[in-house]
């Protein structure tokens, strides 16, 4: 397996067994998934690819683990995997050859 799909599988497991999961790691895993799925929407950008970008889910697992403490099982489980889908999303965007351009920047039939 590689590093994203093990992250990707960690968000899984973390979200299926919450009540094990100490707050720390909790709050960890989620900034955790911020990072890398940061880091892999600029690679796509770096690539020539379009990045998709879900600002309202980055903003909030941003809140929940900031406050991570205040938050509900159901809630932090629901943020890991949604990053967990975003995450597994921009791996596959990412494997993708870029789209052929013509010099004006349309799409090359």
């Amino acid at each position: 397996m590689t590093v994203t799909t093990d992250l990707v599988a960690d968000f899984v497991r973390a979200a299926n067994r919450l009540p094990q999961v100490s707050a720390q790691e909790r709050q960890r895993l989620l900034e955790r998934g911020l990072t890398v799925s940061g880091a892999m929407r600029g690679l796509l950008l770096e690539t020539g690819k379009l990045a998709p970008f879900d600002e309202a889910l980055e903003r909030v697992v941003d809140d929940i683990a900031r406050n991570i403490i205040e938050m509900s099982d159901e809630t932090v489980s629901k943020a890991l995997l949604a990053l967990a889908g975003q995450i597994r999303t921009l791996r596959i965007l990412n494997r993708e050859p870029p789209a052929n351009r013509t010099p004006n920047g349309a799409n090359a039939i």
